[in-house]
């Protein structure tokens, strides 16, 4: 197929070619679950061991305990 300005707008793309089995929908839903996951990781990013075990005046490896149920696994 030749290259030139004019002929790639008559390539097919997308929901246009047989074997695609994603839909425009499908793929700005996946973009918006991205852009969420990325917004969330952005906001817990602060939330460390060592932030929480800073706030609670404790070791991190007590953190670390913890969430491994080392520590207080009696609690659920």
């Amino acid at each position: 197929m030749k290259c030139d300005a004019t002929n790639r707008y008559k390539v097919k793309r997308g929901v246009e070619l047989p074997q695609s089995k994603l839909t425009d929908d499908d793929v700005r839903n996946i973009r918006a679950l991205v852009e969420y996951r990325e917004k969330v990781k952005r906001e817990l990013a602060g939330l460390t061991n060592a932030a929480l075990a800073e706030k609670f005046d404790i070791h991190t490896r007590s953190i670390e305990e913890i969430v491994a149920r080392e520590a207080w696994g009696h609690v659920q």
